[in-house]
């Protein structure tokens, strides 16, 4: 069956199309982000806990369909846990895990890059969807 536009038609698809690709591409963006933030939490270190709760996913811009998210860390231990440090003496106060005292410390755990890419081999998929749908949706 072959679909007939009329001249109105195809102008108004054309006109609300941007919106329609905006709508869907941030709507997997967000989605993409949530996953990421999601998989990190589960991946970063348990030794107080403190440093899973504080990633956070926060928005950049905000339009009037368009959202930008960006993932914020707000912990000092972040950093070093994700790109590795100098094996050092540390003091460790507030563990559950050991008792107050000073430790060698020569372990990191990288937790945002393996979250980041275990997702991004679906990413581009989710995208093309998403601007496939937005295309084909006539209406709305």
């Amino acid at each position: 069956m072959v679909n007939r536009f009329t001249i109105g038609e195809y102008t108004h698809y054309l006109a609300n199309l941007p919106k329609k690709m905006n709508v869907a591409l941030t709507k997997t963006n967000e989605s993409f982000i949530r996953r990421v933030v999601k998989s990190a939490k589960l991946r970063a270190p348990r030794d107080t806990g403190a440093l899973a709760e504080d990633i956070k996913r926060t928005p950049v811009r905000r339009g009037a369909n368009v959202k930008i998210w960006k993932i914020v860390i707000d912990n000092p231990a972040a950093v070093p846990q994700e790109f590795g440090f100098t094996p050092h003496f540390a003091p460790i106060l507030n563990s559950s895990k050991m008792p107050p005292g000073v430790y060698f410390v020569r372990k990191n755990t990288p937790f945002m890059r393996p979250a980041i890419e275990h997702h991004l081999s679906t990413f581009s998929q989710q995208l093309n969807q998403a601007a496939g749908g937005a295309i084909k949706s006539r209406w709305n």
